[in-house]
């Protein structure tokens, strides 16, 4: 791509560095790496109960509950929705997300081999679409996908219904979170009583405290009746889970997990990267483009040079 003279290409002359997620970016903050007392010692105690929240989950044969959730930044209500979650073992799920009060609007249903997303109204429209695009295939479609066991995750992929998850329910079916390898330690916060629920507190700690997830687990069942996480780059990105009517082994249709397409709908397949890539030759648009260290980086900054931007994203 060319942009008044100047060329992307392979060859790095200069590196940019940005964070890009669905809900929530993970960036190294310079304030967290310098200090050293942001890594709390692991306790064996709180990772005990943190261990004994995933092995709860894995031993269950069925587990149902409700959540809320928000997010915020800045002192901003970043907005939030509530679903509800029915998982079945072996490899069975069912997901309803509701915008507010109102009725269910996506859905997300395992049915042992395949996901299925469908949407009561209009699906939701992604920020690379074309209103062309989106137009033509708003209603009426669904998504497909394969889910073998103990390999897929719900967390990744409520995202388009749209809302967010913290405690991703595929842990369920033996599913291993991305964070987990990255995990720093647990430590305890003492006790709370949630809903009339009394419940321990633990902090966990992933990627040097860069993120953390503060969970109230029942100490009756051991799942978790509230969770917060907290990314921390540039400033601070804070998303909300509150568990209601959490049961366990109870009995559950198995027609909660089956969808078929309504006579007309049409399967779709979200368009990738390459479906908006500039063609080889075309003039590079200017733009301008948050950094991970909350400053900014303008493409014509760098007229003249190979620019290489490298996009990622952690969690």
């Amino acid at each position: 791509m060319r942009y008044n003279g100047m060329r992307t290409s392979r060859r790095t002359v200069l590196m940019v560095s940005l964070c890009v997620s669905l809900c929530a970016g993970l960036a190294v903050a310079a304030e967290t790496e310098q200090d050293p007392d942001s890594v709390f010692p692991d306790e064996p105690a709180a990772r005990a109960l943190y261990e004994k929240m995933i092995e709860a989950m894995r031993q269950a044969e069925t587990l149902s509950y409700h959540c809320r959730y928000r997010w915020e930044s800045k002192g901003r209500d970043l907005g939030g929705s509530r679903y509800n979650v029915w998982l079945k073992k072996p490899n069975h799920f069912r997901v309803e997300m509701s915008r507010g009060e109102g009725e269910p609007s996506g859905f997300l249903v395992g049915d042992g081999d395949f996901m299925w997303t469908y949407w009561a109204d209009n699906r939701p429209r992604f920020s690379i679409e074309t209103n062309e695009d989106y137009t033509k295939t708003c209603r009426h479609v669904y998504l497909k996908a394969p889910t073998p066991l103990g390999r897929h995750s719900i967390s990744h992929l409520v995202g388009v219904l749209p809302t967010g998850m913290i405690i991703d329910a595929s842990t369920f079916h033996g599913y291993t979170d991305s964070l987990q390898p990255y995990l720093d330690g647990a430590k305890g916060m003492g006790t709370e009583t949630v809903d009339g629920q009394a419940c321990d507190v633990i902090e966990v700690s992933f990627m040097k405290h860069q993120r953390s997830w503060y969970i109230w687990l029942s100490q009756q069942d051991h799942l978790p009746r509230k969770v917060k996480q907290i990314v921390r780059v540039s400033y601070d990105i804070i998303m909300y889970e509150q568990w209601s009517d959490v049961t366990v082994n109870a009995s559950i249709a198995d027609e909660k997990f089956v969808w078929k397409p309504p006579e007309g709908w049409q399967e779709w397949i979200r368009p990738g990267p390459d479906h908006y890539l500039l063609k080889p030759g075309t003039e590079a648009p200017d733009f301008e483009l948050a950094a991970a260290d909350g400053s900014k980086i303008k493409l014509s900054d760098h007229r003249n040079e190979i620019v290489w931007f490298y996009i990622w994203r952690a969690g």
